[in-house]
């Protein structure tokens, strides 16, 4: 019997059961192509594509397997390239790419342990009087805090209108424990989105707080390795830093701030030619297990003057919990990895 004479049912059948055999083998063919040609990561997609459709063909996955290995070692010298241009974040990011294509890449699961994982947390109470009129014509505005870190960049971070609280990610390579309290506030203020009549777009920072790129002179001292043996909740230790003391006195930074620092068991004490320290942060916790560490800079109150030119900033002290920002902030599950510590540091004057 030809195909002509062959019922309707029965041709729309063999139809689909011959593009369904030729669909399954087109991309499993591409990637041995690819593969030839040693484009390994374009043939481990077409794999990937082939066994989504196939997904019980150990042929497939065979060969899924062995792209995997070879881009998990492309990725792993992309790696390397970023880590010799400073480009911490896009070699992390390979880093990660590599081991998850590979978990048994030797030399990738070595560099894994010399990363720190960080979170920069902190809360702003904004009090003003009014805001200029260029303000209150602008197309968007943000408020947002910048933060100096160990390796000389900035950190940008939004803080959120509704709450005020503000967190940030960083990753760090080999940094020792002791740096990690040299992060600091570089600025805080209002990002700015202009639009011309013509349609341009202007971007604008007004700072409202401005310590500039601020490091310490020099810093002191040591930590001792007496960590707990397991780690404990953060929250459970939220309730010491409730303080019955008076809140430090609001300030205007001038042009140039200089400091120290000192660790003293758990203190860090912040030595300022200005006798304060809003720009250093309030708690320091460290998971040296997990390789992650909550950088605290506590809750600060920001105030314009009378004039409406200047503003001044001063840390609050937590007198309930309910000044404290951080039962909130530890409703985001998936920070949950954070809220952990094996030793903690209060910083002082």
């Amino acid at each position: 019997m030809s195909f002509c004479r062959l019922p309707i049912l029965n041709k729309l059948i063999l139809f689909f059961v011959t593009s369904f055999i030729f669909g399954c083998s087109f991309h499993y063919d591409q990637g041995l192509q690819l593969e030839q040609e040693e484009r390994w990561a374009e043939a481990a997609i077409e794999y990937r594509i082939a066994l989504v459709e196939n997904p019980e063909d150990t042929e497939i996955r065979e060969a899924l397997k062995r792209m995997n290995i070879h881009v998990a070692q492309e990725n792993f010298e992309m790696y390397q390239q970023y880590l010799k241009q400073s480009e911490y974040h896009k070699a992390y990011r390979r880093l990660q790419a590599a081991l998850s294509q590979n978990p048994e890449l030797v030399e990738a699961r070595s560099e894994m342990r010399h990363w720190w994982h960080l979170l920069i947390t902190g809360k702003v109470d904004l009090e003003f009087n009014r805001f200029s009129s260029n303000l209150r014509l602008a197309e968007e505005m943000i408020l947002q805090v910048r933060i100096n870190t160990t390796n000389r960049k900035l950190l940008t971070g939004n803080i959120s209108s509704e709450t005020g609280i503000f967190f940030l990610e960083d990753v760090v390579y080999r940094t020792q424990p002791k740096q990690l309290a040299e992060y600091t506030i570089n600025s805080i203020g209002l990002k700015i989105k202009h639009k011309s009549s013509l349609g341009y777009v202007r971007n604008e920072f007004k700072k409202f707080i401005n310590f500039r790129e601020l490091f310490p002179l020099q810093v002191r001292g040591s930590i001792k390795n007496i960590n707990l043996k397991t780690p404990q909740n953060i929250l459970d230790h939220r309730t010491s830093l409730l303080n019955e003391g008076e809140n430090s006195t609001a300030w205007h930074p001038p042009r140039l701030v200089s400091y120290e620092l000192q660790f003293d068991g758990d203190d860090i004490r912040v030595k300022s030619d200005m006798n304060h320290s809003e720009f250093a942060p309030s708690i320091l916790y460290l998971n040296n297990s997990g390789r992650r560490a909550n950088i605290d800079f506590g809750v600060y109150q920001l105030q314009m003057n009378g004039s409406g030119r200047k503003w001044s900033i001063k840390r609050k002290t937590y007198r309930t919990s309910k000044d404290d920002y951080f039962y909130v902030l530890s409703s985001n599950i998936s920070l949950n990895r954070y809220f952990y510590y094996d030793r903690v540091f209060r910083f002082i004057q």
